[in-house]
């Protein structure tokens, strides 16, 4: 992460869902928003799913997508 082309992340959760899964793992959607340092603010979406394997949550799966548009 350190190589990253950029020093400063903020973020901010504007919304987020949880429900149970039939096999008891919990599966979690985060909307929010990501500024880099003085890049313009954007928006992104994180769902992932976690799982209890022995006594610890587990992220097993996680998809993350920033909310680009071309509107040009």
């Amino acid at each position: 992460l350190q190589s990253l082309p950029f020093q400063k992340i903020q973020h901010s959760i504007t919304a987020q869902d949880h429900q149970p899964t039939p096999d008891s793992c919990i599966l979690s959607m985060v909307v929010g928003q990501l500024k880099a340092d003085e890049d313009p603010i954007m928006g992104f979406h994180q769902i992932f799913l976690l799982k209890n394997i022995n006594d610890a949550w587990v992220c097993t799966n996680d998809m993350f997508r920033l909310a680009l548009h071309n509107f040009g």
